[in-house]
């Protein structure tokens, strides 16, 4: 069964993998908004995900290391890894510490900062080629660069506040 969804929360993606799979549904694959699942035993399995720091190191090692601690990679797009475990293993959280939780939503927060920032630069090329020509199409792409900078913006704003949730837990 394949599924489109555009998620710009974390915490609302894993949230509703864990729906999937507590319907029976696996994550098998994930491309460009578009989920792959194929049928398992309903909460069979504990969903994660990871925006890593970067991409330069081995795959091969990076999964071979979850692996041996009993994670599977499912799918990597970019620097976005989709990871599982077999609920029957265990809780699985891969930030336990409050430390590690405001190291994980900064890296999200900088992540989309710097595409909040190229969405801008890009809204304000096209709107001003939209003022100079009154093109339809520069005015759309103008709309979607607009609208897409909105939606990262929103993104930062809710890292933001849940990393000062997070220091105010953490005292």
């Amino acid at each position: 069964m394949k599924k489109f969804r555009l998620y710009y929360d974390k915490d609302r993606e894993q949230d509703w993998l864990q729906k999937m799979s507590s319907e029976g549904w696996a994550l098998k694959k994930f491309f460009l908004g578009v989920y792959t699942f194929v049928p398992c035993k309903p909460g069979e399995y504990i969903y994660q995900i990871d925006l890593l720091e970067n991409w330069d190191g081995d795959k091969e090692d990076f999964a071979s290391f979850m692996e041996d601690s009993g994670v599977e990679v499912v799918s990597q797009w970019y620097r976005c890894v989709y990871l599982r475990k077999k609920a029957e293993d265990g809780p699985f959280e891969m930030y336990t510490d409050i430390d590690s939780k405001i190291n994980q939503y900064n890296r999200i927060k900088n992540f989309f900062r710097a595409a909040f920032i190229l969405e801008m630069g890009g809204f304000l090329i096209e709107m001003n080629a939209a003022l100079r020509t009154k093109s339809l199409l520069f005015w759309i792409f103008a709309i979607l660069a607009g609208v897409f900078a909105i939606l990262f913006l929103r993104i930062v704003w809710r890292c933001q506040w849940k990393i000062e949730q997070l220091q105010r837990e953490k005292g």
